[in-house]
């Protein structure tokens, strides 16, 4: 019986069994991010309807048994959950999942390694390149303005070609450098630009030795084609520079460049035509003729007799300033052949500026190679070429804005010269006792600079297992400038006797870093760590050679030998047929420690030792210490996220100790040739110090972040507070009995603080269409708390333009002070009127007027 029954139920069990092979199906794929089509590691892809699951492992990938017809359910923490319907294709499918939560994306913190937001204990902010091109400025680094919270940048003029400042959370120098490092692509990059002064001949600028404020050279980033920027990261404080040294006390930008993705051939092009025009003018009072005190006269100045009505007026400014125009041309082009794949890129930039006779001109050709070298190796390589033409005009005191505003406004500028092309002057007999024209200035004082530029780069990443990663970062870097700049034989910024002028200079750089880091990861339970170990060299070398020389023979020839023999002059070395020059080499080790539990705290150390060749030997050794701690609050208590208005909630601290270095060759002073005295040679103005030791500063920071409202709205605060001590004060003013007027020593303190936040807003967040908004916000103050007890005020001579005012610090005042001359006020505090000329009458004491540091800056 028990048979019969085995024989009747077998082709019922036979059958279910094939009905039930028909509907369970193993399903396999891949899980990427939408963004860049990263692997996703630990996603979770669940049946929907039921508990049976499985997570991604480290290359994406699952597999999972379920139904024909089910629909899965893929999650990853900071991505938009994704169902997925099974259907009959069901091995190598590849789902993508949107980020939601940029914590988690990766951003370039050291180097051009990369960390999760949510690990940083202190403040950074990424630009994407996109945002950068949009903005269409030949110097990109103009494109960043108002984009980052605490970052100041300001364009020394609106001239095509011009060079801008860049400072992060204010002054922390009193005299040295306020300017971040650029690095590109792990490779520290030049951002130097020509001083006009070179210390009697014996540094590195003209051999005029001009102060350093009328003509305008271009900063060496700007030859950064914006086109090839895939991102920007700004990383504020030097707690997040420990890693890049000294030359990073204030701060680091981070620019990562576009790579090909594929080895499939693609090719872009796009252009921009831009045209320029100005709207706005500085507000002038025009109802009184030249003279002075109500009397009418031949000066440039405007307190004569009112205008008798129907007084027709010219609006030189309409004269003189024209339309400008720009044009840019980007081509790039992806290919390569199975592991190895190239992008090329070219850029054409053409800028004719609002200022006649001011052009700039920039050509960009770079190639770039991603190669995989068997499973462990990889190797980044890239090459550039840059050639930059700038045709510049004169600026500051003796450039065309001054003889703009003060010329006649009865008087047409367009009849600046002769038939002959004589200047034709307004009041004097001698052409060269009357302030230029605008319109002669610009057409017969020309300036110009040539560049060509070549940067090497080589990147090696090498895995050898899973846990242990050895990157080698190699860049060389060299360019070669030459340009001049020529005053007329007729201009008022010169004698009659000289018969004109010309300033010609070469430069020359080569610089040399390579960084080289092991970074072992480990993970125990809850416990995640990380162990990083490194070094690094760095080798600069800059050299120049200028001569300026009178007696013009040709105004329309540019050479050196354009001058008399006779009245050359020439840097110090140039006189022996060598070229100034300074060498700056630093070498460090380095070490960082990483320590994160559960994904919610992470705490970071770092400590970095350097030697640096351009202190003292005494004093050639330092280190500097950094740590930092950042608490994911929301994911330690997740009943925040239940209302669904707080998504996301961090809060970092962070401080560090770096330094800043002097300048090379300050620790000596050297002989100067001495015309004055029967030839020979002798000590020149500076007295420099052989006991410098390297500025100290120290920075605390505090900040947090949320992401509101389904990640819609986000919010960066930070606050900070750095102390600087042991200033390297340069150039400042003690007794003459010491046998020099300007002096170098550690003397000095200051405190900067400030507060920023940055909100962003995602509106739109749609495939085709897209709409973000950022606001920027900055409030900064600053105190002087130690200067030298014989020091009552501190100033750089370069910013003393005129008798009256220059950028001055006194004991307990800002860093951004602003020191002149008064006004005399009787007991009663009114204004007392010199009777010669009707003016204020000064009272001749510098004191603290302004102050140059903005209430706030939002943009």
């Amino acid at each position: 019986m028990r048979n019969l029954l085995r024989m009747l139920l077998l082709p019922l069990m036979l059958c279910f069994q094939l009905t039930a092979s028909a509907q369970v199906q193993t399903v396999s794929g891949t899980v990427v991010s939408t963004k860049d089509g990263v692997p996703l590691e630990g996603a979770t892809v669940q049946i929907k309807g039921s508990t049976s699951g499985t997570p991604t492992d480290p290359k994406g990938n699952f597999t999972i048994n379920t139904n024909r017809g089910a629909t899965l359910v893929i999650s990853y923490l900071g991505y938009a959950t994704r169902e997925y319907k099974v259907a009959d294709k069901s091995t190598g499918i590849t789902i993508g999942l949107t980020p939601t939560d940029n914590s988690l994306e990766e951003v370039v913190v050291a180097l051009d390694l990369k960390r999760k937001p949510r690990e940083l204990g202190y403040s950074t902010q990424k630009v994407l390149g996109s945002e950068i091109q949009e903005t269409q400025r030949e110097n990109f680094i103009n494109g960043l303005q108002g984009r980052v919270a605490g970052l100041t940048i300001n364009p020394t003029g609106g001239t095509a070609g011009a060079s801008s400042s860049i400072v992060l959370r204010g002054f922390n120098s009193l005299s040295l450098s306020n300017e971040p490092l650029f690095v590109v692509d792990g490779i520290i990059m030049d951002n130097s630009t020509v001083n006009e002064t070179s210390g009697g001949g014996s540094g590195l600028g003209l051999a005029s030795d001009r102060a350093n404020r009328n003509n305008d050279y271009t900063n060496r980033i700007s030859d950064v084609n914006p086109n090839d920027i895939e991102s920007i990261t700004v990383l504020k404080g030097p707690e997040a520079t420990a890693l890049y040294g000294s030359q990073a006390s204030s701060g680091a930008i981070l620019i990562t460049t576009k790579k090909a993705k594929s080895n499939k051939l693609a090719v872009q092009y796009d252009n921009a035509f831009r045209a320029q025009t100005l709207t706005r003018y500085p507000d002038v009072f025009e109802g009184y003729q030249n003279g002075e005190n109500g009397v009418n006269s031949s000066l440039f100045r405007y307190y004569g007799e009112p205008y008798p009505a129907g007084t027709k007026l010219i609006d030189n400014k309409k004269n003189f300033f024209k339309t400008g125009f720009s044009q840019t041309h980007n081509i790039g082009a992806d290919f390569g052949l199975k592991k190895s794949v190239f992008r090329v890129s070219g850029s054409y930039f053409n800028q004719e500026g609002v200022v006649p006779n001011n052009n700039f001109k920039r050509i960009n050709l770079r190639i770039s190679n991603t190669t995989k070298i068997g499973k462990y190796i990889e190797v980044t390589p890239s090459l550039a070429y840059v050639r930059s033409e700038n045709d510049k005009v004169l600026r500051s005191a003796g450039g065309y804005m001054l003889g703009l505003f003060a010329y006649p406004n009865t008087y047409d500028i367009r009849r600046y010269q002769d038939d002959a092309g004589n200047k034709i002057p307004v009041f004097a007999a001698n052409p060269n006792a009357e302030l230029d024209n605008p319109l002669f200035n610009v057409n017969s004082n020309p300036s110009r600079d040539e560049t060509d530029r070549y940067t090497a780069s080589l990147g090696i990443n090498i895995t050898p297992t899973d846990w242990l990663t050895i990157t080698g970062r190699f860049g060389y870097d060299t360019y070669r400038s030459e340009g001049y700049t020529l005053y007329h034989p007729k201009s008022f910024y010169l004698s009659q006797a000289l018969n004109g002028e010309q300033d010609n200079y070469w430069r020359k750089y080569n610089g040399y870093n390579h960084t080289i880091t092991a970074t072992a990861r480990k993970e125990f339970g809850k416990w995640s760590t990380r162990l990083m170990v490194g070094t690094m060299w760095q080798d600069y070398n800059t050299q120049m050679f200028a001569v300026v020389g009178n007696n013009l023979k040709d105004v329309t020839h540019f050479d050196s030998s354009n001058t008399a023999p006779n009245t050359r002059r020439r840097l110090l070395r140039n006189n022996l047929g060598d070229w100034n020059e300074q060498i700056t080499r630093q070498m460090a080790g380095f070490g960082e420690v990483s320590i994160g539990y559960n994904n919610l705290v992470f705490f970071n150390y770092s400590h970095r030792f350097e030697a640096a060749s351009t202190l003292p030997k005494v004093n050639r050794n330092y280190n500097y210490p950094g740590a930092s701690l950042s608490v994911i609050v929301t994911d330690i208590f997740p009943e925040l996220k239940r209302g669904k208005a707080l998504n996301y909630w961090k809060l970092r601290t962070s401080a560090a100790s770096t330094a800043r270095l002097n300048s090379p060759y300050s620790t000596q002073s050297v002989f100067v040739d001495n015309f004055a005295s029967g030839g020979g040679f002798s000590y020149g103005f500076v007295n420099n110090n052989p006991n410098l030791e390297p500025e100290k500063q120290q920075t605390f920071e505090v900040g947090t972040e949320l992401k509101l409202f389904n990640n819609i709205l986000g919010l960066d605060a930070t606050y900070y507070n750095t102390l600087n001590k042991g200033q390297i004060v340069e150039g400042f003013r003690l007794s003459y009995a010491t046998g020099f007027v300007l002096n170098t020593q550690n003397a000095g303190s200051t405190r900067n603080q400030g507060f920023e936040v940055s909100a962003d807003a995602n509106l739109v967040n749609q495939a085709d269409f897209g709409w973000n908004v950022r606001v920027n916000f900055n409030k900064m103050w600053n105190e002087v708390v130690q200067l030298p007890a014989n020091v009552a005020e501190y100033y750089l001579g370069y910013t003393w333009l005129y008798g009256n005012a220059r950028g001055g610090i006194t004991l307990g005042g800002t860093t951004t002070s602003i020191t002149s001359y008064g006004y005399l006020r009787n007991d009663k505090g009114d204004i007392l009127i010199n009777p010669l000329n009707g003016l204020p009458a000064l009272d001749a004491v510098f004191r603290v007027r302004g102050d140059r540091n903005p209430d706030y800056t939002i943009g």
